[in-house]
């Protein structure tokens, strides 16, 4: 993993988890802030951007909290490499499904300022 900062996000069961697992190092899941409201969690993890490499985030959340940090920080970069996982390994509830579509959403919102500014896209389909 070297000295990087690395995001993967990505829709619900697609295997972020797991794959982040595989990395190593420190590992930050989004998981762990399930029981704030959704605002809330995005802010939190936005904050984690500026923690010291190296370090792997993870979850449905990164995407929002990517735009967040984005929107209050005119420059720079909030992490070097950003993996995307497009395809669920299971079939999804039709909510998973709603927050699968809200995430690409998002990420198709941001994507060119994050590449704009440097940082690394990965897009796996599956």
């Amino acid at each position: 993993m070297n000295n990087k900062r690395i995001v993967i996000t990505g829709g619900p069961k697609t295997g972020k988890t797991t794959l982040a697992d595989e990395m190593g190092g420190g590992v930050r899941q989004t998981d762990e802030l399930i029981e704030l409201p959704w605002s809330e969690q995005s802010l939190v993890v936005s904050r984690w951007f500026d923690e010291p490499a190296p370090w792997v985030i993870e979850g449905v959340t990164v995407t929002r909290a990517l735009r967040k940090w984005l929107k209050h920080n005119l420059k720079g970069k909030p992490c070097d490499l950003v993996i995307y996982l497009r395809e669920p390994r299971i079939q999804l509830s039709v909510g998973q499904e709603r927050m699968s579509k809200a995430c690409w959403t998002v990420w198709r919102e941001i994507r060119r300022e994050l590449e704009r500014r440097g940082v690394e896209v990965d897009i796996r389909q599956g």
